[in-house]
């Protein structure tokens, strides 16, 4: 059976959907499957995928006719919306009739040979300073997601949040600070800004993420970059009003919970305390 996937949404909402790519082979009994995507570079050279679609409009399109189905399912238009704590990927896994699987983002090549560029010098992005120390990366801003573009929403907090934090923890440790962020974005001072230069470029965070002594970010891309390096310390902070990790998370990572838009309930100290947690 030769299906299409048509994968939408934000960039770490299709990191998560990587998971159920060996299901899905599986399922339908083959070694590759196609996928249709605002995201070919997460796509176009991954082991288990065939063709890379890119997203077209309501024309008829020929050139489609080489799948027997074209196959899509969106979880923000699904039962997903009345289900308090099922999961994101169980709630595809549901409705393609697959095995239910962990959150476990799979990019192939695997990460490890991410790892193995340059942290500076890479044509592909560059860092706002020169590393100095051993470092962290932190993301505090997040993009609506709907259609795999960044843009600016309440799903943040605050930059003096970020900029208390790493007062703290530059007392503590010692760490520089990489911020994962656009460059129209609030810069917190202090930290040191992560820039792709092209858009595939942004998956050069992953050798950064595999050599961070940690991570901390708001539900978003970096969370699920993270996911992808096995065990990776990471704190993540939550507005309930908006999802939880039940719904969206990994098990592995620590988490912290408040129902604020901008997380002002939430101080620097008790996010401190969960970095010193996961550095034991």
């Amino acid at each position: 059976m030769k299906n299409l996937y048509v994968v939408m949404g934000g960039l770490g909402k299709a990191l998560l959907w990587t998971s159920l790519i060996p299901s899905l082979c599986k399922k339908d009994g083959i070694d590759k499957i196609s996928v249709m995507s605002p995201w070919p570079f997460l796509f176009e050279k991954h082991n288990l995928i065939e063709n890379h679609e890119p997203l077209l409009d309501f024309r008829y399109f020929p050139q489609l006719e080489i799948y027997d189905k074209i196959i899509y399912h969106e979880p923000y238009l699904s039962d997903y919306l009345k289900e308090r704590d099922q999961h994101m990927l169980d709630n595809w896994a549901d409705a393609y009739g697959i095995e239910r699987v962990p959150p476990r983002p799979r990019l192939d090549p695997p990460v490890g040979v991410f790892s193995g560029l340059r942290i500076t010098g890479n044509e592909s992005f560059e860092l706002s300073e020169k590393l100095k120390n051993s470092y962290y990366i932190i993301q505090f801003t997040g993009g609506m997601g709907r259609q795999g573009e960044n843009q600016l929403c309440p799903r943040d907090y605050r930059p003096d949040l970020v900029e208390r934090l790493n007062n703290k923890i530059k007392n503590e440790f010692n760490l520089d600070c990489v911020c994962f962020r656009y460059e129209h974005e609030p810069r917190p001072s202090g930290t040191i800004t992560f820039r792709s230069k092209i858009e595939s470029g942004v998956l050069a965070i992953l050798p950064l993420v595999v050599k961070a002594k940690f991570v901390i970010c708001i539900d978003s891309a970096l969370m699920h970059f993270a996911a992808c390096v096995k065990d990776k310390p990471t704190v993540v902070l939550w507005n309930t009003n908006q999802t939880t990790p039940n719904r969206i998370g990994y098990r592995f990572q620590k988490n912290i919970l408040c129902d604020t838009e901008l997380c002002i309930d939430t101080p620097a100290n008790e996010v401190f305390d969960k970095i010193l947690e996961i550095m034991k």
